[in-house]
């Protein structure tokens, strides 16, 4: 009688990308006032206008929950320190040069002009630029080859384009456009290889495009691109290779796209893409790999990706997303890795996570965070890169927006949840400095306070943690490279929740737990993680499967050798022979190079067990990334594999898998074409069919014995390119002659390492199946 134990661990061979892992951390607790409407909470720091400064992160805080102080932080608890409290509010800081400059608001001079270099005596006013206690309101700070160019506003120039080294002297109106007391309003500044352009109105063209060259004369008109007083009202302007690109109305065609190279001449339309007097509207203006992309509508296909190389010719639509008339409505644009992320509506998915190329193959929704129809949107905004990772900010309806992570495929795109439950933790200021994301978040526990995620050696957690028991549980087992950290912590439910005392012996009381582990790396950065186990029902058998060992198979006889288990020499059994070893328990592809983690485990074998085998599913039979189900199952004398088992609810209904076999001392095999998972099981029968070859190599499937199908003997030594050659050997020649134990040498299967083994194996010597595992 067959007696099989039902522990199944399932699945945590599969391993995500190692930068996956690794979980935010706090990089401070500034305020630790105590919330008085939140019982264990504090109030929060308020943390914002994260800057990176030559390589210092400046930021603006309130440690006790009202003074505004500017702080910097090299990246590390310690090293977070306040520079000086200010003495009022503060925004729009900017590094320009060595010098971190900001408005602040000072009692008797208002919004002024600061700068710091990173001391409290260094932080001063600049300039008290508009007398008295309304202050100049300082805006649209920009760098022009380390001169600082901004907007200010005084009684007797009004609002006009300013300028400044960082002195009082060097502290200028760059020119007073609208002459008097009377205001230019310069806006959306931007700098275009060493030219400032903006937007303003000198009072006879309306507001029209602007350049300036930091001198009074050198600040004129471009071009009156709407003739006479009518504004063009320029937006989106976006500089493309030394070309500035924006939108605008020449009060003919409505707002189109439009390129200047500075001059009056070279300041034109590029198309009128709604022709006519409707307006394509362009914007979200991105730059990518030397070409314009961005949002527009022709009247045709609604509001589609659209791209140009600057050309009426060249700017078509990119992509309809949302074919016909309907609107997919790119938003965010960001160029990241090369390519461009966005959210958009395809009519089916609300506004999701897109990713383009800009080509209509390369155009694809990489995951529908918040799933349902059109209108249920998780809106992904405020995208930035951290050694590869995109991440972004993103609603569903479980966590509620949080921040989200993705290397652009949808199986790497996840949540990084913060604020337990649906409340969402308030994310913003995603900012970059180095290697580390430094971003502000609320966790419901410490106010809004700035958290990182570093750069450091991750850890690479199991990426399926689906369980069919409630433990004992290894939380160390569930990262494969644990021995290389020191000093780790666990702990439960939340990063800072109770330590797991034990984490080797864990027992579960719940469906859903989650646990946080800290661990110190050999450079002394903190790797962090997030694992969240799930219990399941008792796994059940799912499939089954009939595959022939050579070697173990007896010629004429038609079914396998039963020796091992008659010797009492298979996992958990009492050997017959008083010489004999006994094996432990338990599954035999624990160790490499399968790391298979299942705790299957047989209590007593039937007398037909053959031996163990590993078995496994997956999407595209040459690629192992694409596993999704793996189990130790065990192989009776006629070929079958009559139950195997796992969690049913891990594969799909009515969706077709490849199925993989691998042995201790066989070539694996991949079936060469899928089996249907129907009805909660699927079967596949390799004696009869061939396994997968892939084209054009020398590689060899089964062999053919006795009209049947099997795998080749002698693949001793495993790697991710399975074959037979000289390392096998290696290891018959070190294990030659012993008997009474469970040895991947003994290529046959009796139970010794002999010369029959060696003869199976010169025969096969060479042959490769040319598929990964």
């Amino acid at each position: 009688m067959l007696v099989v134990r039902k522990t199944i661990l399932w699945g945590l061979l599969l391993l995500v990308s190692s930068v996956y892992a690794q979980y935010p951390l706090l990089l401070k607790d500034i305020n630790l006032q105590a919330d008085p409407l939140a019982t264990s909470a504090t109030l929060g720091s308020d943390p914002r206008f994260l800057t990176n400064h030559n390589g210092i992160l400046y930021f603006t805080a309130k440690q006790n929950g009202s003074t505004v102080g500017l702080w910097k932080s090299s990246g590390r608890n310690a090293s977070t320190a306040k520079v000086l409290d200010l003495p009022g509010t503060a925004y729009s800081l900017t590094s320009v040069g060595t010098s971190l400059y900001f408005v602040a608001d000072q009692t008797g001079y208002g919004y002024e002009l600061w700068k710091s270099n990173g001391t409290a005596a260094g932080t001063t006013r600049v300039k008290d630029i508009n007398d008295g206690p309304l202050g100049s309101m300082p805006s649209g700070f920009t760098n022009v080859n380390g001169t600082l160019y901004f907007v200010a506003t005084t009684a007797g120039a009004g609002s006009e384009l300013w300028k400044s080294g960082g002195t009082d002297a060097t502290t200028v109106i760059v020119r007073d456009i609208v002459t008097g007391a009377g205001s230019s309003n310069p806006q959306q500044l931007t700098n275009v290889n060493g030219t400032l352009y903006f937007v303003a109105n000198d009072g006879t063209n309306g507001y029209e495009l602007w350049k300036t060259n930091g001198t009074a004369a050198g600040t004129t008109l471009v071009k009156d691109i709407n003739a006479g007083i009518g504004s063009s009202n320029p937006q989106y302007l976006t500089n493309l290779n030394g070309t500035l690109y924006f939108t605008a109305t020449n009060g003919t065609n409505g707002f189109e796209l439009w390129k200047s190279d500075g001059t009056a001449a070279g300041t034109v339309q590029v198309r009128d893409i709604w022709s006519g007097s409707m307006s394509g509207m362009p914007h979200y203006l991105t730059a990518l790999n030397g070409t314009l992309y961005f949002a527009a509508n022709d009247g045709q296909a609604g509001i589609e990706l659209w791209k140009s190389n600057g050309t009426a010719a060249g700017t078509v639509l990119a992509v309809d997303i949302q074919t016909g008339s309907g609107s997919s409505d790119p938003r965010n644009l960001k160029t990241l890795n090369g390519l461009l992320y966005f959210s958009a509506t395809n009519g089916e998915a609300g506004q999701e996570l897109w990713r383009s190329d800009g080509t209509v193959a390369g155009t694809k929704m990489v995951k529908n965070i918040r799933v349902g129809g059109e209108g249920s949107n998780s809106t992904p905004s405020m995208f930035n890169l951290r050694k590869g990772i995109v991440y972004f900010t993103a609603y569903d309806d479980f966590a509620g927006r949080e921040l989200w992570q993705t290397d652009g495929t949808e199986a790497a795109t996840n949540v990084l949840e913060l604020y337990s439950g649906t409340t969402g933790s308030g994310i913003s200021n995603l900012t970059v400095l180095g290697d580390t994301l430094f971003f502000t978040a609320d966790d419901g526990k410490k106010g809004s306070e700035i958290w990182k995620i570093e750069a450091c050696m991750p850890l690479r957690m199991a990426s399926d943690t689906t369980i069919c028991h409630t433990g004992p549980l290894s939380l160390p087992a569930q990262v494969a490279n644990y021995g290389s950290f020191t000093t780790p912590i666990w702990r439960k439910d939340s990063y800072d929740g109770p330590i797991v005392t034990n984490p080797t012996n864990v027992r579960l009381d719940s469906t859903v737990t989650t646990f946080y582990l800290e661990a110190q790396y050999t450079t002394g950065c903190t790797s962090t993680a997030k694992i969240t186990i799930r219990t399941m029902t008792l796994p059940e058998g799912v499939g089954s499967i009939r595959v022939l060992l050579e070697g173990a198979y007896r010629n004429g006889v038609g079914s396998m050798t039963t020796t091992l288990n008659q010797q009492g020499l298979l996992p958990g059994q009492t050997p017959v022979s008083p010489l004999a070893t006994k094996t432990p328990a338990g599954q035999p592809y624990v160790g490499a190079p399968w790391y298979y983690m299942g705790s299957e485990m047989v209590s007593t074998y039937d007398p037909s067990v053959t031996d163990w085998v590993l078995v496994s599913l997956r999407t595209d039979p040459a690629n192992p990334a694409t596993t999704v189900f793996k189990a130790a199952a065990l192989l009776q004398n006629d070929g079958l594999v009559p139950t195997i088992q796992g969690c049913p609810s891990r594969l799909k209904e009515y969706t077709n898998y490849y199925v993989a076999v691998e042995h201790r001392n066989h070539l694996p095999i991949v079936a060469a074409t899928p089996t249907l998972f129907v009805n909660g099981g699927f079967f596949y029968d390799f004696g009869i069919n061939q396994s997968y070859i892939p084209a054009n190599a020398p590689a060899v499937g089964q062999k053919m014995q006795d009209t049947r199908y099997m795998m080749y003997a002698g693949d001793i030594v495993k790697g991710t390119s399975a074959e037979i050659n000289a390392n096998d050997m290696t290891v018959w020649n070190q294990t030659n002659g012993s008997f009474g134990k469970y040895l991947a040498g003994d290529i046959n299967l009796d139970g010794e390492v002999n010369a029959l083994d060696r003869i199976l194996w010169i025969i096969n010597n060479g042959l490769f199946s040319g598929v990964r595992f």
